[in-house]
């Protein structure tokens, strides 16, 4: 497939989405706060349950992607924190470079990219490989976002208290032991986690709306772009580094390496604004991430395809 092709067919779509969001916020002037706590505490946390506990793929392959996906963003969470230090960026400042350069859009972006490149098969590798990066964005990013306006003490108690990584916990316990959960409750499940993709697409454009009346992206234009570069240029080095030294193939392979590739976590911007981290820098990154990424992720696709 040629690369206007994957453009056209595989990353339109969801930009399409993004981008009602954006104008109906523009004409609305919606506040994300609400939706962000709504994905936080509930959408995002019954999909990774329901995710995990349904999943028919083996434990093996599986452990391989979480665990891959892991390695990628703690290196490039340690290549983050090397930048911010040799530039001698402040605390609050810090913990957003970090969560920029760090946490994958593996969710509302790479979940629809891998299912519309790679059909079924796709998708259910990639939501692994969104697990793995929730997990973190969940824990380790809550720390990071927390850190930068509260103490050390109180940022990693806010690590224990969003419910996603306890949500993933019981889904791979359903999952190992076969437990048959009564069907109101995997459906409820379903149900709520169905709401997070299209949630999760949204507060994307919303987000991207409001940085883009604030100006922000201009008024930090050297940070912005040195961010967005190391997502969209290293953690792909970084991603086919992580599959050779894993051992992935086939279409595991391609899969990680786009989802690891992917732009900025909405999430993150989420997180920034719930626990007052740079929240004008992550949004920032978001939108020059995501808009670079059209270009990015078609030409990454067409080399792995």
């Amino acid at each position: 497939m040629s690369i206007p092709d994957i453009t056209y067919n595989i990353i339109l779509p969801i930009f399409l989405v993004v981008g009602t969001a954006a104008i109906a916020d523009y004409i609305l002037d919606i506040n994300p706060h609400a939706l962000s706590r709504l994905l936080v505490y509930l959408f995002t946390p019954a999909l990774v349950f329901h995710s995990l506990a349904t999943m028919d793929i083996q434990a093996d392959e599986a452990s391989q992607l979480i665990i891959g996906t892991i390695i990628a963003l703690a290196i490039m969470s340690a290549l983050g924190y090397g930048v911010t230090r040799s530039l001698h960026y402040d605390r609050k400042l810090e913990g957003a470079f970090i969560l920029s350069v760090a946490m994958i859009n593996a969710g509302n972006y790479g979940i629809p990219l891998n299912r519309l490149a790679f059909g079924d098969a796709g998708e259910a590798r990639a939501i692994l490989c969104y697990v793995a990066s929730a997990i973190m964005i969940n824990s380790f990013g809550v720390f990071v976002a927390s850190r930068g306006s509260v103490p050390t003490r109180e940022a990693l108690l806010n690590m224990f208290r969003v419910p996603l990584p306890y949500a993933a916990a019981l889904g791979l316990l359903v999952n190992a032991t076969h437990f048959d959960l009564p069907n109101p409750l995997i459906d409820s499940m379903d149900l709520a986690g169905q709401a997070a993709i299209p949630g999760m697409l949204t507060a994307l454009g919303i987000q991207l709306s409001h940085t883009l009346q604030s100006g922000s992206a201009l008024k930090r234009l050297k940070q912005v772009l040195l961010a967005s570069g190391m997502k969209l240029l290293v953690a792909p080095v970084v991603a086919v580094g992580v599959a050779l030294v894993l051992g992935f193939a086939g279409l595991t392979r391609q899969v990680f390496i786009i989802e690891v590739s992917m732009p900025t976590a909405v999430m993150s911007g989420v997180l920034a604004i719930e626990f007052g981290s740079d929240a004008e820098h992550v949004t920032a990154t978001i939108l020059v991430s995501t808009l670079a990424s059209i270009i990015t992720l078609s030409v990454l696709l067409s080399l792995l395809m």
